[in-house]
Parts: structure tokens; C-alpha cells; sequence
């Protein structure tokens, strides 16, 4: 019996020394892919929002969101949050990068952002959704919300 509770133990002290060792590397990688999926962000937003460059966006999209956003679909909310006028700063992004784990090769990395960008007419707040290929972040979901003092988006065909 004494040796049957030596095995247990053991096997107990096993499991828990490698779960804290997995922890610990998954909350260093958790930090290491917040500071990379920011930095894109970071560096993205400003491009696209700067002249509202269609070309900005799908250059750094996944190829699922290239074929569900075609570049006319594009241009006609670029066309309608231009009316916040010229770009003049980044006020940046907040929102995290998750991980999971599928059967194959590698996990699925992910993460979420909302950034804010001011124009001289208002501002706009922009959901971000980026996905990691091969090593590479791209961008799987870009949405818009500006927000106009004026009124000037109260009617889209105005």
C-alpha cells in the first residue's frame, strides 16, 4: 500500500510540475503575441484610416475576407467614412491576443482589438479581427464606426 501511494504521489507531483511549466509558457507566449498582434494594429490602422486606402487593408487581409470584401464593397465604406474628414491622429488600440489548440501542427492564434482614430470632423472607433499564418498576422475582420457631430451620417446618401 505504501509504495501504491509513492507511485500516486509521484505521478501527482509529475502532473502538476509539467501543467505549471505548460502555464508558464502559455502566459509568456499570451504576452509575447499581445505585443506582436499591437504592434500590427498599431502600425495597420494608421495606414488604412490615413487616406482610407482600400489598397492598405487588402494587402494585410486573409484571403477569405479578400473574397467576401471585394474592393467595391471596400471603396463604398471608405467613400462613407471619409465624410469624417482628413486624418489627424491615432489614438490607439486596446484588446488582446487569444490561443487555441487544434489537433495538426500548430495552434490557432487570434486576436481582437478596437482602436480609435480622430479626424477633424469626429472620430472613428474601428473593431479589428487578426488572425496569425505561417507567422504572419493578417486581418480577418475591419469594422468602422464613425461617429460625427455634425450629422453627417445620418443619411448615407447625403
Amino acid at each position: 500500500m505504501r509504495k501504491f501511494l509513492m507511485i500516486i504521489g509521484a505521478v501527482s507531483l509529475f502532473v502538476i510540475v509539467v501543467a505549471g511549466a505548460g502555464i508558464g509558457v502559455i502566459a509568456y507566449e499570451g504576452r509575447s503575441l499581445d505585443q506582436e498582434s499591437r504592434a500590427y494594429v498599431d502600425i495597420a490602422v494608421p495606414a488604412i484610416a490615413a487616406g482610407w486606402d482600400k489598397r492598405q487593408l487588402l494587402d494585410r487581409s486573409t484571403p477569405e475576407m479578400r473574397a467576401q470584401a471585394t474592393p467595391e464593397n471596400i471603396r463604398v465604406l471608405f467613400d462613407w467614412v471619409a465624410r469624417l474628414g482628413p486624418y489627424v491622429s491615432y489614438d490607439g488600440a486596446t484588446g488582446e491576443a487569444t490561443m487555441s489548440f487544434n489537433p495538426g501542427p500548430a495552434g490557432v492564434f487570434s486576436a481582437l482589438y478596437m482602436a480609435r482614430v480622430r479626424f477633424r470632423d469626429g472620430t472613428a472607433a474601428i473593431r479589428i479581427v487578426l488572425t496569425k499564418r505561417d507567422g504572419v498576422w493578417m486581418i480577418a475582420g475591419f469594422h468602422v464606426e464613425p461617429s460625427l457631430t455634425s450629422g453627417a451620417f445620418r443619411d448615407r446618401n447625403s
